[in-house]
């Protein structure tokens, strides 16, 4: 177990996400209450429908909670404008989904240097850090790649390095590797895992495979939109064949 700092970096408190859909109410999530650590690898881990991308739509400040408040930072989010928001969103926090989101017609140096132009870094700044954080992902042979010419895990390597590109300190990544097979799938999240160690920024990964959860410092079980419990690692006994690694 990566020791890690309890400095809480988000903080949800009773948060509730509700739906009308004509004469029904659909609660996404239900009374959330939960801190997250600076520098933790933190697994939402739940099936699908559970409430997982809910959650962290209300975590990225993609949406509002119906109830509750989430403080990012020590700052409540809903405390914040819509442009303060949108700032926050490109500075503090990188979003790795399951679909890459990578736009086809540039390449994967121009997907990664992207991020930061809305940041304002100089042309050669943006160019240096991209291939900076290209290489660290595995990639430097591959920086002029559009993404068609990628396989799926080297395109979420790409994602993972724009997500990164900006220095952010959340990531948040939505069933990453729900496009790949298992063994891309696990090297991707051991990725993951590795630069959220590395460079002290948090990552709050949602999956529902039990395989990838041995990588997680803390995991949180959300069931119908509720967390039933949040246990560290070193507590939780998978037999060996669902953590079984592929080789």
């Amino acid at each position: 177990m990566i020791k890690m700092s309890q400095k809480v970096t988000i903080r949800i408190e009773d948060v509730w996400k509700t739906y009308i859909m004509g004469d029904n109410k659909i609660n996404a999530l239900q009374g959330i209450n939960l801190d997250i650590y600076k520098g933790e690898f933190h697994c939402i881990m739940g099936p699908s429908g559970s409430g997982k991308t809910t959650f962290l739509n209300m975590v990225g400040a993609l949406d509002i909670p119906t109830k509750g408040e989430i403080y990012f930072e020590g700052v409540n989010l809903s405390d914040l404008t819509k442009k303060q928001l949108a700032s926050l969103r490109s500075y503090k926090i990188g979003f790795v989904f399951q679909t890459f989101n990578l736009i086809p017609v540039i390449s994967a140096l121009e997907n990664v240097s992207l991020p930061l132009v809305f940041q304002r870094f100089p042309r050669e700044e943006r160019r240096k850090r991209a291939i900076e954080i290209l290489e660290r992902v595995g990639l430097g042979d591959r920086i002029h790649h559009t993404p068609d010419e990628l396989s799926g895990g080297q395109q979420q390597r790409v994602a993972i390095a724009r997500a990164l590109a900006g220095k952010p300190s959340v990531i948040l990544a939505d069933e990453p590797t729900g496009n790949l097979d298992l063994k891309t799938g696990f090297q991707i999240v051991e990725l993951l895992r590795e630069l959220c160690h590395e460079t002290g920024v948090t990552v709050i990964n949602s999956t529902h495979d039990l395989k990838l959860l041995d990588l997680a410092d803390r995991i949180s079980w959300l069931r119908d939109g509720e967390i039933i419990r949040t246990q560290n690692r070193v507590d939780v006994f998978i037999g060996p064949e669902d953590v079984r690694i592929p080789q």
